[in-house]
């Protein structure tokens, strides 16, 4: 059994939160391999800056999700760090490693994403996000 650890941002641009298309052609947020020596903090704000191209900064952490997926036959256990970040500036232009990178609307995003893990991150975003802007609601 093969082990992944991945970092990731959930970035948000007013009421906008940027996506993208992965290979597979499935909506999700920005995320790779956290490099030998790295934070993942750091991980997370290059692989949204290289997948995007567009650049952030974090503002909390929101937690892990697991999952298992087959590479060439092989089983890998992936774990993926997510953080919260504001948008700082740049606009989504997709890398080669992505089909597309766009800024969604929440509610359309929310639509948008299909996996699990995803919308609960986006969920705990969401809920921190109105924590800051309502505390006492």
């Amino acid at each position: 059994m093969r082990r992944e650890f991945s970092a990731g941002g959930v970035l948000f641009r007013g009421e906008e939160v940027l996506l993208i298309k992965n290979p597979s052609e499935v909506w999700t947020f920005p995320k790779g391999i956290v490099e030998e020596g790295e934070r993942p903090e750091e991980t997370a704000v290059r692989e949204v800056l290289e997948e995007t191209g567009v650049e952030g900064e974090i503002l909390r952490p929101l937690g892990e999700i697991t999952y298992w997926y087959t590479l060439k036959g092989e089983r890998v256990f992936k774990r993926v760090r997510y953080f919260l970040m504001r948008y700082l500036r740049g606009e989504p232009r997709p890398s080669s490693e992505v089909l597309d990178s766009k800024f969604f609307p929440v509610e359309e995003a929310k639509d948008l994403l299909k996996y699990k893990g995803d919308k609960e991150i986006l969920s705990k975003a969401l809920s921190f996000l109105q924590d800051q802007i309502f505390p006492n609601s």
